[in-house]
């Protein structure tokens, strides 16, 4: 009996110690995400929708519809292994950005416009969590005044410009530039204050790499040597290398990157069958409309040195082949016309996000000036053609 019994323990023993070295079970993370509709849409034409940004298709994906009670009140969980930035849009009517980790969320919106005159002009929407939704709170808000303040801008300007009054023209003219300064200001401040938050790459990617670029190298290296294993910060410090080393492909006298797209007649047409000439790469899109404000310009300085040796190669980013055929038509483009339905690598290439943007290239094909637009431009082609 006593060894049986001595038996049973060794064994009883080595099952829990079996069980005690064994893997540890996974554990999934979340966070609880909840909060206030103030006024809901009885029709729900639009809906609640949790979605995330995917950089792949440059959209924002549904990934789940929020359904209120009768209250208002709301509540859902999100996995949270791997932390990620998500936006709640509330009937097409509110949205805000927030991050997923290790903080549960309070998110409160107002709902649907219940003014009798609808204007489109959501209020702030604050995020009662933790230190790295307040990085967000503090973008969030200041992206919020310097809206208010651009309105408040934009009405005083137009104030000005029915005066008569030259100084007064003159002060909301220069006030534009007063505002942006502001704006950026306001962004260091944040990220010098939350720079030991991995969230405060939003406020970094938020300045405008070409005008900061030593600042926002340093901040990114910053956060980027904090936090090596989140893909998310690692990616915007590699976003940014790639960028500068980019643009240094197309500092002047540097040779421009080649490319092939098809014309408006389908012919597949490469950049560099135009060495011998000088040629100015105009990239644009049918939906942009300072780029139909300046194809004008481009067009006529087009006729005016066409035959002395000058190409215009006008490159769409448009998506939709119809919208581009139709702005050619009614434009009157001539030139070389081109259609970059995947412009992906093209922007990466020519370091740019907005249009129109241009760049003027010699007959060796390298980079004589870069966004000349509107009389800056007439200046540089009179000064090659007209010596």
């Amino acid at each position: 009996m006593r060894t049986i019994l001595l038996l049973t323990l060794v064994l009883g023993i080595g099952l829990v110690s079996c069980k005690h070295y064994g893997e540890p079970p996974e554990i999934s993370k979340s966070v609880m995400v909840k909060g206030n509709i103030m006024f809901t849409d009885p029709q729900d034409q639009f809906g609640i929708h949790l979605t995330r940004y995917d950089p792949d298709t440059q959209a924002f994906e549904k990934l789940q519809q929020i359904q209120p009670d009768q209250q208002g009140n709301y509540e859902f969980q999100i996995k949270t292994d791997t932390a990620d930035f998500y936006v709640l849009n509330v009937y097409q009517q509110q949205t805000v950005e927030f991050y997923a980790d290790d903080e549960d969320l309070i998110i409160n919106f107002r709902g649907v416009d219940t003014a009798k005159i609808k204007i489109k002009n959501p209020p702030h929407v604050h995020i009662e969590g933790g230190d790295k939704n307040n990085v967000l709170n503090a973008i969030h808000f200041a992206n919020y005044q310097n809206y208010q303040q651009m309105i408040a801008m934009g009405q005083e300007q137009y104030r000005a410009s029915q005066s008569g009054c030259e100084a007064w023209e003159k002060h909301t003219a220069d006030g534009w530039n007063n505002l942006g300064n502001f704006y950026d200001r306001e962004l260091k401040n944040i990220i010098d204050m939350f720079i030991d938050q991995p969230t405060v790459v939003r406020a970094i990617g938020s300045l405008s790499w070409k005008q900061h670029q030593d600042y926002m190298t340093e901040k990114y290296a910053a956060v980027a040597a904090a936090y090596p294993d989140l893909e998310f910060v690692q990616k915007a410090n590699n976003e940014l290398l790639t960028k500068i080393d980019n643009a240094s492909r197309t500092d002047k006298g540097k040779v421009a990157p080649d490319f092939t797209f098809p014309d408006i007649h389908g012919k597949e047409i490469t950049l560099s069958e135009f060495r011998g000439k000088y040629v100015l790469i105009d990239f644009w899109a049918s939906w942009c409309g300072p780029c139909r404000q300046e194809a004008p310009n481009v067009q006529e300085q087009y006729r005016l040195y066409k035959e002395n040796g000058f190409e215009v190669v006008s490159v769409s980013i448009d998506k939709k082949e119809d919208a581009w055929r139709e702005a050619v038509a009614a434009d009157g483009i001539e030139g070389t016309v081109l259609l970059a339905q995947d412009s992906k690598q093209l922007m990466r290439d020519y370091t740019f996000s907005g249009i129109p943007y241009m760049v003027l290239l010699d007959p060796e094909g390298k980079v004589l000036a870069k966004n000349l637009r509107g009389e800056e431009l007439q200046k540089k082609l009179k000064e090659i053609f007209q010596k």
